[in-house]
């Protein structure tokens, strides 16, 4: 028996962003897949050049962004598009957490809840496939190809603790 899938309507519009076209176009084939062109848009760009009017947005789900451009900038700029009420959930690198927190309550938020992946979920869920999948192709060109990211299970497997990460639901008084 499949996953089953049961289509929810909030009315709401999806607006994807992400300087990653790869992972757009992969994401778009899926929408249209879905049939759900009307209520998702992507957009190849950087959040810094999203032009949107301040506070427009009823939820924001940052997936790794706070971690790349800092977790204090990031959150400052999203604020500026969050409703007031609305929800900003931040998956995020699982360090500075008290931190994190202090600092989220004294940007006029509240702390709605977290949710903490240690560091199996990245071998179970991500670098497991990744490694097989990458040792079961046939040409050295291609396998150079995934230089980083075999780098990268290198370093997990060395110390896996740096991996950690949670999710934080920010609520915007």
């Amino acid at each position: 028996m499949g996953t089953q899938w049961r289509r929810i309507n909030y009315g709401g519009i999806i607006t994807a962003i992400d300087t990653d076209g790869n992972a757009l176009e992969y994401l778009h084939a899926k929408i249209i897949d879905k049939k759900l062109e009307n209520q998702i848009t992507t957009s190849n760009i950087s959040f810094f050049d999203l032009k949107t009017e301040p506070h427009s947005f009823e939820i924001i789900l940052a997936e790794g962004f706070l971690n790349i451009v800092g977790f204090k900038e990031g959150f400052v700029g999203v604020m500026a598009l969050l409703k007031e009420g609305g929800y900003f959930v931040i998956h995020d690198e699982y360090k500075d957490h008290e931190m994190k927190c202090d600092f989220i309550r004294e940007n006029n938020c509240d702390l709605a809840g977290t949710l903490f992946l240690d560091e199996s979920v990245w071998w179970n869920d991500y670098y497991k496939q990744l490694e097989e999948g990458i040792e079961s192709l046939d040409t050295e060109q291609i396998i150079d190809m995934f230089k980083a990211e075999m780098k990268e299970i290198d370093l997990y497997q060395k110390d896996p603790s740096p991996f950690r990460s949670i999710y934080y639901v920010v609520r915007r008084k």
